[in-house]
């Protein structure tokens, strides 16, 4: 090997000076020039890998609601990590692949933290119904049925949806969705079940929001 400047085996700086025999304390980085001697033993250069590790991390899992808070940390991690090892030759390729995936990570993680908005919203409506009246009005068995008629009024200054829970006896439950109820104005609503009860005995047991993403019990 002849004598000059190369490329770091060590890591630690940009350029190292060999002076044809061995590497010397002479080393370069940014144009600035300084002496680190040589340890005895070289340090893990896999810090390349290390950021493309953290960067495939953070592509797989930002689109994960809630998650996505983690990959966008590790998706920072890769790009800072990748960006200061690229310099180096023997990093340069699994670094450029951790910038890469970082910053990929890092927007997916939008998407996966918009759900969470979403989803925590969603949440907050189902258990928040707004101010509102409530009554049943019927409370009857027809034709091997049973139904319960009510109805609901938005006393909220915007536009709300229900879940009505009406009980019809001490062990059976069944729901009325009532849908975009304009503030102020009063909706009926239906709950049936296709059963006769011995005691029947009708009440409102409670009045949530609509269920998050329409899902049901």
């Amino acid at each position: 090997m002849q004598a000059g400047w190369f490329p770091d085996p060590v890591g630690d700086h940009e350029f190292r000076y060999h002076n044809g025999t061995e590497w010397t304390g002479d080393v370069a980085t940014d144009g600035v020039r300084g002496v680190s001697p040589v340890p005895a033993k070289r340090p893990d250069r896999r810090s390349g890998a290390l950021a493309m590790v953290f960067g495939i991390v953070s592509l797989s899992t930002g689109w994960i609601p809630f998650v996505s808070f983690v990959a966008v940390v590790f998706g920072v991690v890769a790009v800072v990590v990748g960006w200061r090892r690229r310099r180096f030759e023997s990093a340069r390729g699994a670094a450029t692949v951790g910038i890469v995936t970082g910053v990929c990570g890092i927007l997916l993680s939008g998407v996966g933290i918009w759900l969470s908005v979403l989803i925590v919203q969603s949440i907050a409506d189902f258990e928040d119904p707004g101010p509102h009246e409530v009554e049943l009005t019927e409370c009857e068995e027809v034709a091997g049925a049973t139904r319960a008629i009510g109805e609901i009024t938005n006393l909220d200054d915007r536009e709300r949806s229900y879940t009505v829970v009406v009980s019809l006896d001490e062990d059976t439950t069944v729901e009325a969705v009532v849908a975009d109820v304009p503030s102020g104005e009063r909706r009926v609503f239906r709950a049936e079940e296709d059963l006769r009860f011995d005691d029947l005995d009708c009440s409102i047991l409670e009045v949530n929001g609509p269920r998050p993403f329409g899902l049901s019990e």
